[in-house]
């Protein structure tokens, strides 16, 4: 049956044409295998139990809004609705309860299938740090809801169904934890001794200002780990010793000089702390930051330190990818485990992605891959995928869910080779020119672009 699918000229029309749309569709088939969405059920579920709505099909439909194949819940429980097999009104109740655990367990796993499909393909970057694990830690605040629960229909404040923290792995180019958090006005460092919990040995974390806490950078010392975390000016401490000028980044000028943190639960730690007098401010007007670490001298310098710190953006354009490119946000899920588990969904399709990049990686280069438009690549997806589901109907993917990694791989970087990367690529832009004043007069309040295009062409060069 899979040779005939993947032989048949259907198949082969769509994977020439339209590459990106068939390797999502192959990613998700692999990475959201029913038995293997049922079994993280079975395995993680604390209080909700399964009937007839498997969670399988709920992550099914969840994803299908996400990577907008549907419009809304509503609509794609009108298209699977006899998958499902359930009323449109305990669909949404079993959304509402998914517990933030099963949500965490999704990204997890989607992340280990990441990794296996990477190792097949054999395109794994070399640590930014030898002998390190890099994880670049930051928050993410999910927007507010639209006032469906009775209690906000009469206020005007957005209600706010929660937060998380998400963990990125550089390496492999995609999210390899996720900690919800379902209180919209909790703090964001509320999460970290879940955080803490997952910490190995020579992992390096890179994190912003608003996580340099001393029981977080006491912990991730105490479990053999290190860190590159800005300082936050309520950590207090005292430097020890004058600024040695180390070299210079794109950013600015970096220098060096040691760092004795305060106690904490009776340790005490002394760090390098990292000074990068800069160029231009930054949105918050500092023309100065100081980044405290632990990774000792040999392994980086000062200079290193700063780089890295400055790869942490890499995060913050991965939010920026599933805020533009795909439906991460469902304003009609006010409840937090509904929308917390919206968002774990965009998250496995980050994951999907990082596999879709990884296999054109293989087939072409790595500069391909960097010079790719999310954008792009998201459009396909979006207006490709309900049509070809019609001509290929789903149960003819079934092959990809427990498909070997190596020969996914083959399939995938076949399919991948097939692709022009021209079409996909990134519009460089120039660089920005300054918006010239505006003048007002209030007797003047529209002008014809006519007479403004005739005037100009009488104008002499």
């Amino acid at each position: 049956m899979s040779s005939n699918f993947l032989k048949s000229d259907m198949f082969q029309r769509f994977a020439t044409q339209r590459p990106i749309a068939v390797m999502t569709q192959m990613a998700l088939t692999h990475l959201l295998d029913a038995k293997s969405l049922d079994r993280l059920f079975t395995e993680f579920s604390e209080d909700q139990y399964e009937r007839t709505l498997m969670f399988s099909s709920l992550t099914k439909l969840v994803s299908g809004v996400v990577l907008g194949k549907h419009a809304s819940v509503n609509a794609g429980y009108k298209k699977l609705k006899e998958q499902i097999g359930v009323s449109l009104t305990a669909t949404y109740g079993k959304l509402q309860r998914v517990e933030p655990g099963l949500s965490q367990a999704l990204v997890r796993h989607a992340y280990q299938q990441v990794v296996s499909v990477r190792k097949a393909t054999g395109g794994i970057p070399q640590h930014d740090i030898a002998g390190y694990e890099t994880k670049t830690l930051d928050g993410n605040h999910i927007s507010g809801t639209e006032h469906r629960l009775k209690e906000t229909r009469g206020i005007t404040a957005a209600p706010l169904p929660g937060k998380s923290l998400v963990v990125f792995s550089p390496r492999h180019d995609a999210i390899c934890d996720y900690f919800p958090i379902e209180d919209g006005h909790a703090q964001e460092r509320s999460a970290l001794d879940n955080v803490l919990e997952t910490i190995q040995r020579d992992q390096l974390w890179i994190a912003d200002r608003n996580f340099c806490t001393l029981k977080f950078i006491y912990g991730i010392f105490n479990r053999g780990g290190v860190f590159i975390i800005r300082h936050h000016e309520k950590l207090i401490g005292g430097e020890k010793g004058k600024l040695k000028k180390i070299g210079k980044t794109e950013s600015g000028t970096v220098y060096e000089q040691t760092f004795q943190v305060s106690e904490h639960a009776g340790q005490t730690m002394t760090v390098r702390a990292v000074v990068i007098k800069l160029k231009e401010a930054t949105r918050d007007g500092d023309m100065e930051m100081t980044i405290l670490t632990n990774v000792p001298k040999d392994r980086a310098d000062a200079v290193k330190i700063a780089q890295q710190y400055r790869s942490r953006w890499k995060i913050e354009t991965v939010f920026q990818h599933l805020t533009e490119s795909m439906s991460c946000e469902i304003k009609a899920l006010c409840y937090p485990q509904a929308a917390l588990f919206c968002f774990a969904n965009a998250l496995v399709a980050y994951n999907a992605f990082a596999i879709v990049k990884s296999a054109i990686g293989a087939a072409h280069n790595r500069e391909t891959v960097s010079m790719l438009s999310h954008f792009s690549l998201a459009r396909e997806i979006l207006e490709t995928t309900d049509g070809m589901l019609i001509a290929l109907p789903v149960e003819e993917w079934a092959c990809f869910r427990e498909m070997a990694s190596d020969k996914f791989v083959t399939l995938l970087i076949d399919v991948a080779s097939k692709m022009n990367p021209r079409d996909y690529r990134k519009s460089i832009r120039g660089v920005k020119k300054p918006k010239p004043k505006k003048k007002h007069n209030n007797r003047v309040v529209h002008v014809s672009t006519k007479k403004i295009l005739d005037k100009r062409n009488k104008t002499p060069c």
